[in-house]
């Protein structure tokens, strides 16, 4: 079949949805109909579903990686290294490897951690009191009370300062004592690694990023706060425990890392990579995030019907019913008329191309590393050149991921 002028052999073992793309739409969708609509520190409702648990055998269901949307892998490696390699709070570290995640949570300059309404009429006069550590206003030597305005920043460019908070200038351009900064503190991966390779039958193999003494200077305290390490037959095996998710935004981000994060420490110690089980308290959507997880499930119900077409029709059928539906396409693209029916007969035709080409050209992603014996020689530096990116998404020469194809990506608002 000829997709775009290139040819393409039905491959049907690839024309499926993945296990990890089932379980995720399958959370969304829990959330949507049977999440409790709350209201949060951030100002935006969630739709919110408590004890969500699933689990991916690495081995046998491969790399996790979604195909219902576009990750970007590359910065969500990157922040992983960050907080388990380098084990840092510098949020420079992933600016110097065209990774801005973070800065929404970056304490600024002056030592202030400034939060930002996430909507509304930008007043840029607008002044707020600076609260310590502990909640309470700040005063100067004379009694009157400390207030500051916003910053502007590429992050906050035209968002209304909401609070700030006083940290101290000492955590300038970082995101206080959280993820990295406890990891380097405690050594807690230094720990696991040592156990792999020295004694796997510990029973203490805990990673935890929540130390109750370093809660009030962490700016955002770890969501993804601990992990479970263990050796059976041959295979590492981990549970990931998770306190509170985003689960549009964070969630993609965190299974592929923590899939990549086993698979290193299998890799170095000697190990089959094996299960990982994520247990999340608190899995939510955003309100200002529905339409587009709506858009999502849409795709991943499409990808649904295509799997089954694909598995029941000859590679001629398939091929008639593609050429249909470029033909009706390009009738539709001759009519030019602001009709929303027609607007919408263009949408969906475009996005039912769109999901067929992807369920008959995909192949499984593949996670390749380089071999080490030592977690801290995997290179962290990041080529962001487009070209390079092109075949390795990472853009880390030791940490590749292959054979990528997803849906576009889904741009979701941020909730600080």
């Amino acid at each position: 079949m000829k997709i775009k002028g290139q040819e393409y052999e039905i491959n049907r073992d690839n024309a499926v949805v993945s296990k990890w793309d089932n379980i995720y739409c399958g959370l969304l969708k829990r959330i949507l109909i049977y999440g409790e609509y709350v209201e949060n520190r951030t100002g935006i409702p969630t739709y919110s579903v408590d004890t969500a648990l699933f689990t991916i055998d690495l081995e046998k269901d491969g790399y996790p990686l979604l195909e219902s949307k576009k990750v970007n892998i590359k910065n969500a490696i990157s922040e992983l290294l960050w907080i388990y390699q380098a084990q840092s709070n510098d949020v420079s570290w992933l600016h110097d490897r065209g990774n801005k995640i973070w800065d929404e949570w970056e304490i600024d300059q002056d030592g202030i951690y400034r939060i930002y309404e996430a909507s509304g009429e930008y007043d840029p006069d607008k002044q707020v009191p600076v609260m310590d550590l502990d909640g309470n206003v700040m005063h100067d030597e004379d009694g009157n009370v400390i207030y500051t305005g916003g910053v502007n920043k590429p992050s906050t460019c035209n968002k209304t300062i909401k609070s700030a908070k006083y940290f101290g200038k000492e955590y300038a351009g970082t995101i206080g004592t959280a993820y990295g900064w406890i990891n380097n503190k405690f050594k807690r991966p230094q720990y696991v690694l040592d156990k792999l390779k020295n004694d796997p039958r510990d029973r203490r193999m805990v990673i935890s990023m929540w130390q109750d003494e370093y809660l009030k200077t962490a700016v955002l305290p770890s969501c993804v706060w601990s992990s479970t390490w263990k050796v059976s037959n041959g295979r590492l095996n981990a549970i990931v425990n998770q306190r509170s998710c985003d689960v549009p935004l964070g969630l993609p981000f965190n299974v592929s890392q923590y899939a990549c994060l086993l698979e290193m420490f299998a890799k170095v110690s000697g190990y089959k990579p094996g299960k990982l089980t994520f247990s999340i308290m608190d899995a939510h959507v955003y309100d200002n995030q529905v339409d587009k997880v709506k858009l999502q499930l849409e795709r991943f119900e499409r990808m649904k019907t295509w799997e089954r077409k694909i598995s029941s029709m000859t590679d001629k059928q398939l091929e008639e019913q593609y050429n249909a539906m470029l033909r009706l396409k390009e009738k539709l693209s001759k009519i030019n008329a602001d009709d929303e029916k027609i607007v919408e007969w263009k949408r969906d035709i475009d996005e039912e191309i769109m999901i067929f080409e992807l369920m008959v050209t995909k192949e499984k992603p593949i996670l390749k590393l380089a071999n080490y014996d030592n977690f801290f020689d995997y290179s962290n530096e990041v080529n962001n050149d487009s070209e390079y990116l092109k075949e390795n998404m990472t853009g880390n020469k030791d940490i590749k991921v292959l054979k990528y194809k997803s849906a576009p990506f889904l741009k979701m608002p941020v909730a600080q």
